[in-house]
C-alpha cells in the first residue's frame, strides 16, 4: 500500500498558520478549509478530522517546519 501524499494538505495548513489560524479550534473549523482536505486521509471515514490535522502538526514539527510555542502554532525559523 503506498504512503499517501501530503503535500498539498501541508501547504494548506502552513497557509493556515500564516494567516493567523494557529491553534487546533481555529485549524478544525470549517473556515479554514482542512476539514475537506483531510477527507481522503480519514482512514475510511472512521478517523476524526482533529486527528488528521493533529497528525500532520506534529509531523512537520518533527520535520522543522513547525513549532508549538507553548500557546500556539508558528512556523520555525529557518
Amino acid at each position: 500500500m503506498a504512503k499517501p501524499n501530503y503535500q498539498d494538505f501541508d501547504r494548506a495548513l502552513i497557509a493556515q498558520i500564516q494567516a493567523g489560524r494557529n491553534k487546533m479550534m481555529m485549524l478544525d473549523g470549517a473556515e479554514s478549509g482542512l476539514p475537506v482536505l483531510a477527507r481522503p486521509f480519514r482512514d475510511g471515514g472512521r478517523m476524526p478530522v482533529f486527528r488528521v490535522i493533529d497528525r500532520r502538526l506534529q509531523a512537520l514539527r518533527k520535520a522543522g517546519k513547525l513549532r508549538w510555542n507553548g500557546r500556539v502554532w508558528e512556523i520555525a525559523p529557518q
